[in-house]
């Protein structure tokens, strides 16, 4: 189905990958990216489950436009483990988050093709949990991701 705003359409094969992110824990990353012709959005690349969040930051590229989903596991300080354990326990949590990249070195084209289309590509994948963006590698690191589940 084509983005109303943009007229970018959002690829099945993005929408499948999306999922076996957030139903099977397959992936620990997909990036998609808009094709040449500014149609469609199509998955540029899919991270392994063991694959690290740097995997993700280095398939950003410094000069091109990127939307991305990362599954970020975490632990949390459980308080019914705590009392049932008699002492401190931490309880496993995953959060979805979705990456709209956008560095200041890509053309303005991209970048008001890409902002147009972020929301209706957002809708299409259902269960992100929690939207970044990002212009530029200090905005995207591992503390940002702990300040948004804390």
């Amino acid at each position: 189905m084509a983005n109303a705003t943009s007229g970018v359409a959002v690829s099945e094969e993005c929408k499948a990958r999306f999922q076996e992110l957030r139903a099977g824990r397959a992936h620990r990353f997909v990036v998609f990216k808009i094709d040449d012709a500014m149609r469609q959005v199509v998955v540029d690349r899919v991270g392994p489950r063991d694959a690290g969040f740097d995997e993700l930051t280095a398939s950003l590229p410094a000069d091109g436009c990127r939307y991305a989903v990362y599954d970020h596991d975490f632990t949390v300080s459980d308080a019914t483990a705590t009392a049932a354990a008699g002492e401190g326990g931490e309880a496993p949590r995953s959060k979805i988050f979705f990456v709209s990249w956008s560095p200041a070195a890509a053309d303005v084209r991209s970048k008001m093709v890409y902002a147009s289309s972020n929301e209706g590509f957002k809708k299409e994948l259902d269960g992100v949990q929690i939207d970044l963006q990002a212009t530029d590698p200090s905005e995207l690191t591992l503390d940002v991701l702990k300040d948004h589940t804390s």
